[in-house]
């Protein structure tokens, strides 16, 4: 039952933003991508194979880790103004390994990680490049949704495999690995150039604000309280979150 729900929770969620990207464009596409469609499922299951204070220490690194995340996509923005896609994943993907690597040799209390994972995000953004250039209809092709389907299920699949072995905070710190954001941003990038790639990074990134809210209710509640009001926490504590940041880009969007 736990495997069937590790190759189809992910997926789905993946999928579903695919959707909303294609219907709604790249910013609004960015602004779902931010929910955590890869560490909360994965978080999730780590409860249930590996128990509460597990995941407490998992989620504190996953909160630091999301500073590297930002610093990732800054990265994957810049890169892709003048390289092809792969060169650009792997510019951010190596800066967020190396990020994540550097900070997480630090125990850090979970008021700080979160402040600093806020932080990172206003940080970021400010120092995103502009998106110039109209936008481009997207070029797909028969594997784009299989393709993205397939990487989701590895991700989730390899990180939960792997939890014995890495303990709880390099398995919480690559729990925030940018796959979900990487595949979206491939295929933005690949599909409809830099451009739409860095709107959807504009979206993304402050709705990054309730997804590190999100870690840390469910770091402070799922030990004192068990996995299922932790976790019926940390979801409840998306919705204002979420919703103050979609009024937020819409009021920018009319001034």
């Amino acid at each position: 039952m736990l495997l069937v729900l590790k190759l189809f929770v992910v997926p789905t969620l993946v999928l579903i933003v695919t959707l909303g990207a294609r219907r709604w464009g790249p910013r609004v596409g960015g602004f779902l991508a931010s929910f955590p469609i890869l560490a909360g499922p994965t978080l999730f299951f780590f409860a249930i194979e590996q128990g509460p204070a597990f995941v407490r220490e998992a989620a504190r690194a996953t909160l630091m880790a999301l500073v590297a995340v930002s610093i990732s996509g800054l990265v994957y923005a810049w890169a892709s103004l003048a390289m092809p896609w792969w060169i650009s994943l792997a510019a951010s993907w190596t800066s967020f390994t190396v990020a994540t690597l550097a900070l997480n040799s630090v125990r850090w209390p979970l008021p700080v990680a979160l402040v600093a994972a806020v932080a990172g995000f206003f940080i970021v953004r400010a120092l995103l490049p502009a998106a110039r250039g109209a936008h481009v209809a997207a070029q797909r092709s028969a594997w784009d949704l299989p393709l993205r389907t397939l990487a989701s299920m590895v991700a989730v699949l390899t990180l939960t495999g792997l939890a014995d072995w890495l303990g709880p905070r390099v398995s919480g710190a690559f729990t925030a690995f940018p796959t979900a954001l990487g595949i979206l941003l491939v295929f933005t990038h690949a599909q409809q150039g830099a451009p739409s790639a860095i709107r959807f990074l504009h979206g993304f990134l402050p709705g990054m604000w309730g997804f590190a809210i999100f870690v840390f209710v469910l770091a402070v509640s799922i030990v004192p309280l068990g996995t299922l009001i932790g976790f019926a926490l940390a979801i409840a504590s998306l919705a204002p979150s979420q919703a103050i940041v979609l009024l937020w880009m819409n009021r920018r969007r009319v001034h």
